[in-house]
């Protein structure tokens, strides 16, 4: 057995969730793969997980076909999702310090309704001041330059 529960999934390894509840593909294309998590944040109803069927760890591994795929099918059960509800919160934890507890990228799509009390953005928000967002900007422009040239 490999050590990535998505990978299991992707392979038929793992028929089932670790509750014993039967593992079902929502949706397949080429290179992803939708399936109805058994991890809902109180109060909903539903979490879909949508992940790469190769393993990447992070969201930058993954080659543009891969990534424009996933885009395109985190949008389609997105969507889906909002013929029942008012929106949805599309979520991607990259890297353990952002949460992500399954090392193989994937998106977290979560069915939103006005007054649901679902609080997914529980940080406080910090004050700056206006030199020091100029500051930031000019650093994360520097960083995303070094990082597109690699």
């Amino acid at each position: 057995m490999s050590s990535c529960t998505f990978c299991d999934f992707v392979s038929g390894e793992w028929k089932q969730h670790k509750n014993k509840f039967k593992f079902q593909i929502l949706h397949e294309t080429k290179r992803t793969m939708s399936f109805l998590s058994i991890d809902f944040p109180k109060p909903a109803k539903e979490h879909v997980l949508v992940i790469p069927k190769k393993h990447y760890t992070n969201l930058e591994d993954c080659p543009k076909t891969t990534l424009h795929e996933l885009v395109d099918h985190v949008a389609l059960i997105s969507k889906a999702i909002r013929t029942e509800h008012e929106g949805c919160n599309i979520l991607l934890n990259d890297g353990r310090s952002a949460e992500q507890t399954v090392m193989h990228a994937h998106f977290h799509v979560v069915p939103r309704d006005k007054g649901d009390e679902i609080e997914i953005e529980l940080w406080e928000r910090t004050n700056i001041t206006a030199k020091t967002y100029k500051k930031l900007n000019a650093n994360l422009k520097k960083l995303i330059k070094k990082a597109s040239k690699t």
